[in-house]
């Protein structure tokens, strides 16, 4: 089963994506009641209690099935830090979508230099 990480915020406020492949036996019986707990009620993060004072920290989103909770970095338990190291380990890390992906910057001198250095 796939399970999904990211995370967003920060000083630079830049989003990163890790992906990871677990056995659905292990997703079932670790990471989806861990994740069904966080999403539960009171748990959301409009419940999370107090703003955390330190604004630059990340916040996490993490997808298992269709079960997907958000986990400030302020809230993470070890079983999620867990799960994070994991996935970051799986050396599948690539910048989130943003706007135009796939089209790269526009080359006028037709060389690869871009537009805007011209």
């Amino acid at each position: 089963m796939r399970i999904e990480i990211t995370r967003s915020g920060g000083v630079g406020g830049m989003t990163r994506t890790w992906s990871l492949e677990v056995s659905r036996a292990e997703a079932e019986e670790r990471w989806l009641p861990l994740a069904e707990a966080e999403a539960g009620p009171g748990k959301g993060m409009q419940d999370a209690g107090p703003p955390d004072p330190a604004r630059d920290r990340f916040t996490y989103r993490i997808t298992v099935g269709y079960t997907e909770v958000s986990v400030p970095e302020s809230r993470l338990g070890e079983p999620w830090r867990e799960l994070i190291e994991r996935a970051r380990e799986a050396g599948r890390a690539r910048p989130a979508p943003g706007p135009g992906e796939g089209s790269g910057p526009t080359t006028a001198a037709g060389d690869g230099t871009p537009e805007e250095l011209l």
